[in-house]
């Protein structure tokens, strides 16, 4: 009997496991595999099962295929599984060293992740990821293990990294294979071998990363170089490379450089940056104390013969003060902070600052925001210090709030904080000195979009990810739900919230942040507050959310904001909100938002029909105590 065919459905089977049942239809491959199956169904009753399964798979609507995929696709394995057979004479020998185990894993449960790896397409990383985190036994088989390290060159880059990620996990039992057939002149796979291996091995590669140094070529010289910077013992070879490497490969030895210490690496980096002001983008990055000593004195080296005003800086120039900027990153070090004091006393003469055609540089600024950015990435120390008084030195430099603000919240104890900063947040029409208060109350809200609480750790945070020293006062949630100026600027970035239709004023979007949802008190000021903005601005759906993720409801409100765009209520945004008050609220919270919607006609004129299907439908299965219906229940109605 020919088993071809049903080799070939079971392959197909496979392929559609991997590529989604959504394609399903269009897999003609499929299809005439079927086809051909057929002459076996009249011969054997199980080959009958096979072909009547994969008419209801072809047959079926998209909902249901799912399951009849995993049911045909288990027995056609079966099957094939009563099909082997051994056919291979000699000895049994033991497998090569570092290729992997015999595991006791039959090739059906294999052959998916097999196929993931060993092929092109989409939905292979999450099959590949799925298995490394579920089985991560599977990895270590002889089958698998050899087609992960074939995955280190695979087209799909995030493929390749993930197996090289894996592989690094894996430790030296991997070693061996790696090496095996090594090619230092190779492509993309090669390089990814050096990083796993220099990852796994740490100083221990080094002797055999110099040894491959002579012959490697492209991409693997620079993975090469790249991992010779992660052991100090090879600064010596890294400044000889430094000397005679060119393009890429030189940008990659200045990299490994940028995080050595010593004489002799200090020296390098002060004679290069007077030799080429660019190679400052390779220090962005480095931490080392003497990286920020330089970028320190390079940096006032280059803004002070323009305070006087006498003279402007070139195009040029204006830009490599920029790249000098950038290079400060997360710098903490003695000369940086001696840095910050200049640039202080000097704050007034870095604001003037113009280029050649008169228009602002605005070196101030820039140099605030770097400083701010800096303190929030780095732990306490004299720099935070130096920033928690900046503001108290300094009060008419209003943009120093949003430094010394973030700087009390990671130091200082939350009631504190609040008192000295709260009063900053208008909640009354400002008297005298009105545009100066509205000022630091913009940029207070503004620092205040920085920070969040963090339920994973049950914490503040500020931007930068350092925990504040304590939890938010709970008084900054009291004032700000009575804040009068709240027009904050815009920030950056998608809402986190699915309904991106809705403008939500970003004074709302900073509060919400800042709301921990398991505080009582918290909830119980802002479900009035969230109330009155639902009224007031009819956006349903972040408001409606942010209610029911306090435990509140928007009873009362919702389906008269629900009317107000009919045309965004699509069918599935209304169910997945309805269905997520379902997941917090009483079932009769529920009902009264179900009719509310309903009464109000607020639903999608080309879904009215399934709604006033779905809709009473869905009371009636409440009322009876049974859970909110699925998704697929309310789109099926009225098919």
């Amino acid at each position: 009997m020919n088993l071809r065919p049903l080799y070939d459905v079971k392959e197909r089977l496979e392929q559609a496991a991997i590529a989604g049942v959504g394609l399903l239809a269009e897999d003609f491959r499929l299809s005439r595999a079927a086809e051909q199956l057929k002459p076996l169904a009249g011969a054997s009753p199980v080959f009958g099962k096979i072909d009547a399964g994969l008419t209801q798979l072809l047959s079926a609507p998209a909902g249901e295929r799912s399951g009849l995929l995993l049911d045909v696709l288990a027995l056609v394995d079966a099957v094939v599984y009563t099909q082997g057979q051994t056919g291979v004479e000699g000895e049994l020998v033991p497998l090569p060293a570092g290729s992997g185990q015999y595991q006791e894993l039959s090739y059906s449960q294999l052959s998916p992740l097999l196929t993931a790896l060993t092929t092109t397409g989409g939905g292979r990383m999450e099959l590949v990821k799925s298995a490394w985190e579920d089985h991560p036994e599977f990895f270590t088989d002889y089958r698998i293990l050899p087609a992960v390290v074939d995955g280190l060159g695979d087209s799909y880059g995030e493929v390749s990294t993930l197996c090289a990620n894996i592989l690094k996990e894996m430790g030296p039992a991997v070693l061996p294979l790696l090496r095996e057939g090594f090619d230092p002149a190779g492509k993309k796979e090669m390089a990814h071998r050096v990083e796993v291996i220099a990852a796994v091995e740490g100083a221990e590669a080094t002797p055999w990363l110099r040894e491959i140094l002579t012959q490697a070529k492209g991409g693997v010289r620079t993975a090469v170089i790249f991992a010779l910077g992660k052991d100090g013992a090879n600064v010596p070879v890294l400044l000889e490379l430094a000397r005679t490497e060119r393009g890429k490969s030189r940008d990659t030895v200045l990299l490994a450089l940028s995080e050595q210490e010593g004489r002799e690496v200090r020296e390098f980096w002060a004679a290069e940056l007077e030799q080429d002001t660019k190679s400052v983008y390779s220090l962005n990055h480095s931490h080392r104390e003497w990286a920020g000593d330089l970028i320190a004195a390079g940096l006032q080296k280059r803004l002070e013969p323009f305070l006087s005003g006498e003279v402007r800086p070139t195009e040029e120039e204006c830009t490599d003060i920029s790249m000098w900027c950038q290079a400060i990153g997360q710098k903490n070090s003695p000369g940086m902070l001696d840095f910050w004091r200049w640039a202080d006393e000097h704050m007034e003469a870095l604001d003037r600052l113009t280029n050649q055609k008169g228009k602002s540089i605005f070196a101030g600024v820039t140099l605030t925001d770097t400083l701010r950015t800096c303190m929030r990435h780095t732990g306490p120390g004299p720099l935070r210090d130096y920033c928690l008084n900046l503001f108290d030195s300094h009060p008419a430099m209003t943009r120093y709030l949003s430094v010394s603000f973030p700087a009390a919240l990671l130091s200082c104890p939350a009631a504190e904080v609040f008192e000295k900063y709260g009063p900053y947040i208008l909640t009354e029409e400002p008297g005298q000195d009105t545009e100066r208060k509205k000022t630091l109350n913009t940029v207070l809200l503004r620092a205040l979009g920085d920070v969040w609480w963090y339920p994973q750790g049950e914490e503040y945070r500020v931007y930068g990810g350092q925990s504040a020293a304590e939890p938010l006062d709970i008084r900054w949630i009291e004032r700000l739900t009575r804040a009068v100026c709240t027009d904050v600027p815009r920030r950056g970035g998608a809402s986190p919230f699915a309904y991106y239709w809705e403008d939500v004023p970003e004074f709302d979007r900073t509060l919400m942040r800042l709301v921990n949802p398991e505080d009582g008190r918290c909830r119980e000021l802002m479900a009035p507050y969230l109330r009155k903005r639902l009224d007031e601005t009819g956006l349903p759906y972040h408001y409606s959310r942010w209610l029911i993720q306090l435990g509140s409801s928007p009873r009362g409100l919702f389906g008269k904001a629900m009317a107000k765009n009919p045309s965004a209520n699509h069918l599935y945004v209304v169910w997945n909100l309805l269905h997520e008050a379902s997941q917090v609220l009483p079932p009769e919270e529920v009902i009264a938002l179900l009719e509310e919607f309903l009464e109000a006609k607020a639903g999608r004129k080309q879904v009215w029909a399934k709604f006033q299907e779905a809709i009473p439908w869905t009371v009636e299965r409440l009322r009876a105590g049974e859970p909110f219906p699925e998704w697929d229940s309310w789109e099926k109605i009225n098919k």
